[in-house]
């Protein structure tokens, strides 16, 4: 079971334990562990995204992560691993990716073990085949092989300050989109947004753009068409919300609702650094890595009860555990003042 995962059902598997010790102390529950073969697993997505910043929690949601499975009773802390070897081939079997352990950035630091960067810095073209291979002394050699899908359609986005509610340094208003869905194809989708300062690349203080405290209580419906977040977490993005065609398959689609976003800061008076663009994001993605983040979404939701509906997450990395993701972004931006 993958380190991804398998708290899930350690936790149903304790908490039921717990029950049956709090029922009495005449009750013993035996509950046999089920026979586990050691396998890697990782998170890695591929896209078409390039960076030009030196922090960027958008490429750092699809950063490489290593690490192996463990047994489901194990008491030990789940710990990446910095002596993978990772590469991406094309369609002729050529390398064209390599990766390197991101290096601690002090003695104690322990977060940034099983983090991989990019050496060669590929660029995925949509439509062509990749195959990842990932091997760990010791383990099984794994695999993994996708199609990056087509760029989507913008057809249109908008922005409109509301300035009874913005202020000083957050900025409100309404955020409308509309995507042309390829009717060729089964689509996946998922749209976010972020300020930025299109005069300064390394700005740090790009501002992601989120749905206002007004709409933010709403239920989350993973069959609507919605605004997700960059948000990012040990490398995981939170606050992502894929939306399937299957309703709308060959027409075009929409979103409107109500937005916030930093506004940047004043080092000195006359030297603001302050967003100029909303870049708007609609990313296509695999039918793999589709599936993946609705199920982690449904985990997420479970919140460790053992109560809930299971909710494993799917793998498509062969023999190991995890998810090689292709992403393709469309990216339309707004001028803002």
């Amino acid at each position: 079971m993958s380190t991804l995962y398998n708290m899930s059902l350690r936790t149903a598997a304790l908490g039921l334990l717990s029950l049956g010790l709090l029922g009495g102390c005449e009750t013993v529950i035996d509950l046999p562990e089920p026979e586990h073969t050691p396998r890697i697993a990782l998170k890695y997505i591929l896209s078409n995204y390039e960076t030009t910043r030196q922090h960027d929690e958008l490429a750092d949601t699809r950063t490489l992560f290593v690490s192996n499975s463990q047994r489901i009773f194990s008491n030990k802390q789940a710990r990446g691993r910095k002596d993978a070897t990772v590469v991406v081939l094309d369609e002729n079997g050529t390398v064209v990716e390599r990766f390197q352990p991101v290096e601690p950035s002090a003695p104690y630091d322990t977060f940034n073990i099983g983090y991989y960067k990019p050496t060669l810095k590929l660029k995925g073209e949509p439509g062509r085949t990749y195959k990842l291979r990932a091997s760990l002394p010791g383990f099984e050699t794994v695999e993994s092989t996708l199609t990056l899908p087509a760029v989507p359609v913008i057809e249109s986005a908008a922005f409109i300050k509301n300035e009874s509610k913005s202020n000083g340094s957050e900025v409100h208003g309404q955020l409308s989109l509309t995507v042309a869905d390829d009717p060729n194809a089964t689509n996946y989708y998922v749209a976010f947004a972020r300020a930025i300062n299109s005069q300064n690349p390394e700005y740090q203080g790009w501002s992601g753009v989120e749905v206002a405290e007004d709409e933010s209580d709403l239920e989350v419906d993973l069959g609507q068409f919605q605004l997700s977040t960059i948000n990012s977490f040990n490398g995981f993005s939170y606050g992502l919300y894929p939306y399937a065609d299957v309703n709308v398959n060959g027409k075009s689609f929409s979103l409107t609702t109500n937005v916030r976003y930093y506004d940047g800061y004043c080092q000195q008076p006359n030297n603001c650094q302050r967003p100029d663009y909303l870049e708007v994001y609609v990313t296509s993605m695999t039918r793999e890595t589709y599936n993946f983040y609705v199920a982690r979404q449904r985990y997420n939701d479970s919140e460790g009860n053992p109560f809930a509906e299971p909710a494993p997450l799917p793998s498509n990395i062969r023999p190991g555990y995890g998810l090689f993701g292709g992403m393709t972004d469309a990216v339309y931006r707004i001028k803002l003042r």
